[in-house]
């Protein structure tokens, strides 16, 4: 072997291959990808779920406070109130926005809790590694495999 390929070879193994750096990378990931945060800890941004051009969610976010109350307090005097009665539902006093946005926002605030407490009492703990279940018949994926 000549002197460069022996020094060539010394410096391989004296720098960690990019083998190391991977298997490292996978060690840190699956740690990481096991450890499930607790529920009341997560973090939650709402501009994922606003729909808006960027830059205006917070006036898309003051008319949908704003509208979607109303759209189902009305929903819900012509359902439950009216009896799908069009005849019943028009001799309520419509113009009152803010009593009938009130009762639209208590519907709507009843509804966010029911969906809060249905969400934390389905969190499971377990990890989000897949595994065989009764339902699957494909089994796991080559991505997670250990």
């Amino acid at each position: 072997m000549s002197h460069y390929a022996d020094k060539y070879n010394r410096s391989l193994k004296s720098t960690p291959s990019s083998f190391d750096h991977v298997q490292d990378y996978q060690e840190k990931s699956k740690k990481v990808r096991r450890e499930k945060e607790a529920f009341l800890h997560r973090e939650f941004d709402y501009r994922d779920y606003i729909f808006a051009p960027e830059g205006y969610e917070g006036v898309m976010l003051f008319f949908y406070i704003m509208i979607i109350p109303y759209l189902v307090a009305l929903a819900f005097l012509f359902l439950f109130i009216a009896k799908s009665s069009y005849q019943l539902f028009l001799e309520f006093n419509l113009a009152s926005f803010l009593v009938i946005w009130a009762i639209g926002y208590e519907i709507c605030a009843v509804l966010a809790i029911i969906i809060f407490f249905y969400s934390w009492f389905n969190d499971d703990k377990t990890d989000d590694v897949p595994t065989r279940g009764a339902r699957s018949g494909r089994g796991i994926t080559p991505r997670f495999r250990d």
